[in-house]
């Protein structure tokens, strides 16, 4: 057993140097957010970053965005806020609801933001036009608050894991009726970097149809880390052969980078829409299922050995989030704790990621 755990120590030393090999940067990171390589151009979502949280508000056709939630139409929208540095910004845009089952479920769609190039580039902004805006999905705030911010949180800990990850910025929108300036509301929410910022920051390209990938073109080394997350977080609705709340990134050697988003129906998150997954096995919505390409302890050894590394910073990005309740915090903090729990030997993660489902739950 000694011997064992020496040799995770060894390899998890050598495995956080090799880390800061400019030839391994594109596979796994060191850092979060506040780390990432600068742009040479700024970006809306650049511009728009910086705070903690930014105070936005949304004037476009709110009755009809929630009404008629199931049209591709985009509307008229204008976007206010004040950037890190107190500088008002004015834009005219288009937005549209988007996403398959939230918009369905939720008393408020998710919306895409789609801004004027033409705009862009008179405020010395890059071509980068589209964000992604995850909304409040319930009407009942407290309920909602706790949700936006722990999917929220779910991101700034991936970005702990590797820079091939979204960027997100958490946002207070006021939401206003451009027909009627008394209907309006204001809720917590968090944009998402465009999924093209995100591929020319990594050096690739999306590839939006890259479905059933044999595994010699997935980027290995970054696919365990994705999938481990995902076991992590307890995420069931995530297939990278399906292309499903998966980006893939194809990189200048032919390689592809799974890029995650959408984690509402991890157990870290808890959405109250959240069900078992039968399609892997799932009999229980608090089961943790490993659903990654490894197909033994061995084959996760060098990720296992990293995610040891970086135990402390993401239980730290965890205590730190201070917009999230002390109860809900102290929960996340638990859930993420077991996960480390059952890593604690080689035996002990085979059992629990290849022979049994572990259930926990964070709430």
């Amino acid at each position: 057993m000694i011997a064992r755990l020496t040799k995770l120590t060894m390899t998890a030393a050598v495995l956080a140097a090799l880390l800061v090999s400019p030839a391994c940067a594109i596979l796994q990171g060191t850092s979060g957010q506040e780390n990432f390589d600068p742009h040479v151009d700024q970006s809306i979502f650049d511009q728009i970053s910086g705070k903690d949280m930014v105070d936005i508000t949304l004037v476009t056709e709110l009755d009809s965005i929630i009404t008629v939630r199931n049209s591709k139409t985009y509307r008229p929208a204008k976007l206010v806020y004040k950037d890190k540095n107190g500088i008002a910004h004015n834009y005219h845009l288009k937005v549209r609801p988007r996403g398959k089952f939230r918009r369905r479920v939720c008393d408020f769609p998710p919306l895409k933001l789609k801004f004027s190039k033409d705009e862009l580039e008179a405020a010395g902004l890059n071509k980068h036009n589209d964000l992604k805006l995850v909304s409040h999905c319930l009407d009942d705030e407290a309920y909602n608050r706790s949700l936006v911010l722990r999917e929220y949180l779910a991101y700034k800990l991936y970005n702990q894991l590797t820079p091939n990850s979204f960027r997100v910025q958490l946002v207070r929108i006021k939401y206003v009726d451009k027909h009627n300036k008394k209907n309006k509301r204001t809720h917590l929410g968090f944009l998402i970097e465009d999924v093209d910022e995100l591929a020319e920051r990594m050096g690739g390209k999306e590839c939006d149809d890259c479905f059933a990938l044999s595994e010699d073109l997935i980027n290995v080394p970054q696919e365990r880390i994705a999938s481990m997350f995902e076991y992590l977080i307890g995420n069931t609705d995530w297939s990278i052969k399906m292309n499903r709340n998966v980006k893939l990134i194809k990189m200048e050697n032919g390689k592809h980078v799974p890029v995650p988003y959408d984690f509402d129906y991890s157990v870290f998150v808890g959405a109250p829409y959240m069900r078992p997954n039968s399609d892997v096995g799932q009999t229980g919505s608090m089961e943790r299922i490993f659903m990654g390409g490894a197909k033994n302890a061995d084959e996760l050894y060098s990720t296992i050995s990293y995610f040891k590394t970086k135990k402390e910073a993401l239980l730290k990005t965890i205590r730190r989030f201070q917009f999230l309740e002390e109860e809900d915090r102290n929960a996340a903090q638990l859930y993420v704790e077991s996960f480390f729990e059952k890593l604690d030997s080689r035996g002990s993660a085979a059992n629990a990621i290849f022979k049994k489902n572990e259930v926990s739950g964070i709430r």
